[in-house]
Formats: structure tokens, C-alpha cells, sequence
């Protein structure tokens, strides 16, 4: 048997969510605490950064000339603003002195240079979900239980928020517009079913929208993704692909609830899908737990992860029992995918993913 890589679309499931700090600290919470969206469920000290202040360049003069002038010695505590070094003689407050960029403590002072670590900056860890505290790493962080509708996607361009479902569509073919994300969008994660233009996502930054759901985005838009200040989730893939049904369905379903968008994505390590994760009443005795994976078979709905058919989804209509060889020149392990677009194509089957609505 097969076991795909999974993505999974459920109306109602149990999950659990670890909730990790970037750095060793704190743990404010203990097993079977019943925890809120915006509870601080632990929390540390992120290190600062490491600046080197050119003494020379800001004085104006040759590094041998600088070290008498310097203020300040290896380990020595730094505000922002105080002087670390300056021009001595009666005209020295007419000349540059050299400041300190932020509140730290010296490293090092060496070659005209002073290095300063920046002051750590406190940080505190939300639990971003309701649910059960069933697991605590201490110094690390927390496992939350708790049940909700979950769409995995297929590629998140990074980071995680929170905020009330928003259709700007009302077909999963429709592409995001600029006209349609208004201020009523503002702190809310709008739907739609493309993203086809730079517009839409600079109309999205102007309205502060909390995050962007979206079946299909070109390419080449990746890139601007990234560089957005809220997280952003891809349910199908790259090109001109309409939302799935089963996803938009069950997103029209909750518009209005507050959701959990988390658009981390990892392909190495350990496969991490993206997810959008709709918070539900407990009803634990209908929702199923997350399950062990599902095997490969005919009839499965799948999505190709590899050019040329990358992002295209399709059925399973046969798995034969004897490796092919491929494109590439490999004898691999094949099935056979229905694209809905004429002749069935044959697909490597490590170049599958499962879709499932369990």
C-alpha cells in the first residue's frame, strides 16, 4: 500500500495543536486548563540583535586615534541615546559624538569598533484556539485539544492570525478584486477564489486585512506573498484554479466565525500544510479524531504535485501493480489520474496528494 502525502477538508474534527516558543521560557499553564484565543499560555526573552558601531566613522577619524575616546568597556550596560564615545577639548560639542542605537549591553570594544547586543525583547505566546490544555513541554511550550471544521491548503507563504470569516466572492472561480475588499474586510480573513493581480493584494494591505484564503494564485506573485504583512492561504495551487467545492462550501458555512489561519508550510522535515481551522462547539461525540493515514486506491481524489500537471486535481482510476518507467527515465510505482480533461494521465505515485474530507 500507498500512504500519499494528505490534505484534509473535515466539517468536524478533534485536533490537537502545539503551541511552541521561539526560545526557551516559561510555561504559565498546567494540563486540563481550559484555555481562550487570547490567553498567554507561555512565554520568554527573544535575544536581541548583535550591532557593530563603526567609532571611527562616526568621529570622523582614524581607527588608532578612536580608542582613547570610547566611554564605554566590555560588558558595560548601554542606553539608546548615550554616548559612546565623543571629541574632547573646548570645541568637542561642536563635533560628532558617537550614540548608542539601542538599550543593550557591550560585547566587545576592539579596532575603533563597540559591539553591542540589543536588550531581549519579551514575548508572549497566545494559546489562538479554545480548547483543552492536554500536554505541557516545559520551558518549550503547550498541546491544545480541541474540535472544529479544518481546511489544510496547499502552500502558505508563512505566519498565523486570527480574525472572522469574510466572503469577497460568491462562486469559487471568482478572482479577488480591488473593488470588492472594502473597509468592512478591515481585520477579517477575506475568501475569494483567485488571486490574479497585484491590486487586490495591495487593496487587502490599505484595508488591514487579517489574511487571505484563496483556491489558486499565479506564480509569480509569490514573490509580493511573501512580503505580506498578514498570512496567506492556498487551498489548490499555482495557476488558474477555482477553490474546491468541499472548501468553499464549508467556508460559506461559517462566514462570520472567527477562524485560525495558519499559513506555515513545510515540505522537508515533516510535511506542514497550512491550515485554516474553524473553532466549533465541543461535540466530541460526533467529531473523529485525526486519524491514521488513508491508503492510495482507485477513486481517490488527488491533487499532482509535480510539473507538468502540478496543482490539477483528479480521480484515481487505476494503480497498476507493475512500476512504469517515467519521464524521467526512473521505474517507479504509477497510477493512472483522471483530470476531467480527456485522456487520463500516468503519474509517479510519489507525486501524489491525497485529498480527503473525513
Amino acid at each position: 500500500m500507498d500512504y500519499p502525502v494528505e490534505t484534509r477538508i473535515s466539517s468536524l474534527t478533534a485536533v490537537r495543536r502545539e503551541r511552541i516558543l521561539p526560545a526557551r521560557g516559561e510555561v504559565l499553564v498546567r494540563p486540563g486548563e481550559q484555555v481562550e484565543p487570547a490567553d498567554v499560555v507561555a512565554r520568554c526573552l527573544l535575544p536581541g540583535d548583535i550591532q557593530v558601531i563603526d567609532v571611527s566613522r562616526a568621529l570622523r577619524m582614524p581607527r588608532e586615534r578612536v580608542m582613547p575616546l570610547i566611554r564605554k568597556a566590555t560588558g558595560e550596560p548601554v542606553r539608546a541615546g548615550e554616548v559612546l564615545a565623543a571629541h574632547q577639548g573646548a570645541l568637542a560639542r561642536l563635533k560628532p559624538s558617537c550614540r548608542a542605537p539601542v538599550d543593550g549591553q557591550v560585547l566587545a570594544v576592539r579596532d575603533g569598533r563597540i559591539v553591542i547586543e540589543a536588550a531581549a525583547t519579551p514575548f508572549e505566546l497566545q494559546a489562538c484556539l479554545p480548547g483543552t490544555v492536554t500536554n505541557v513541554m516545559p520551558g518549550l511550550g503547550v498541546v491544545i485539544a480541541t474540535t472544529g471544521a479544518l481546511i489544510q491548503g496547499f502552500w502558505g507563504n508563512g505566519g498565523e492570525a486570527q480574525g472572522v470569516l469574510r466572503l469577497v466572492v460568491d462562486h469559487p472561480q471568482r478572482p479577488l478584486r480591488a473593488r470588492s475588499i472594502d473597509a468592512s474586510c478591515q481585520g477579517t480573513l477575506i475568501v475569494g477564489g483567485q488571486i490574479v493581480d497585484e491590486e487586490a493584494l495591495k487593496q487587502a494591505v490599505d484595508v488591514k486585512v487579517r489574511g487571505i484564503i484563496a483556491g489558486s494564485v499565479h506564480a509569480e506573485l509569490c514573490p509580493l506573498l511573501r512580503s505580506l504583512p498578514f498570512p496567506v492561504l492556498i487551498t489548490e495551487g499555482f495557476g488558474a484554479l477555482p477553490m474546491s467545492q468541499a472548501a468553499f462550501s464549508l467556508l460559506q458555512t461559517h462566514v462570520g466565525r472567527e477562524a485560525l489561519l495558519n499559513a506555515a508550510f513545510q515540505t522537508r522535515g515533516g510535511i506542514r500544510r497550512p491550515e485554516v481551522l474553524i473553532p466549533l462547539p465541543d461535540t466530541r461525540a460526533s467529531a473523529r479524531e485525526e486519524s491514521e493515514p488513508l491508503p492510495l486506491q482507485v477513486g481517490a481524489q488527488v491533487r499532482i504535485l509535480r510539473a507538468p500537471y502540478r496543482g490539477m486535481m483528479g480521480a484515481v482510476v487505476n494503480l497498476p501493480s507493475a512500476p512504469q518507467i517515467v519521464e524521467s527515465g526512473l521505474r517507479l510505482p504509477v497510477a493512472v489520474v483522471d483530470l476531467g480533461e480527456g485522456k487520463p494521465v500516468i503519474v509517479p505515485r510519489v507525486n501524489l496528494e491525497l485529498i480527503t474530507s473525513r
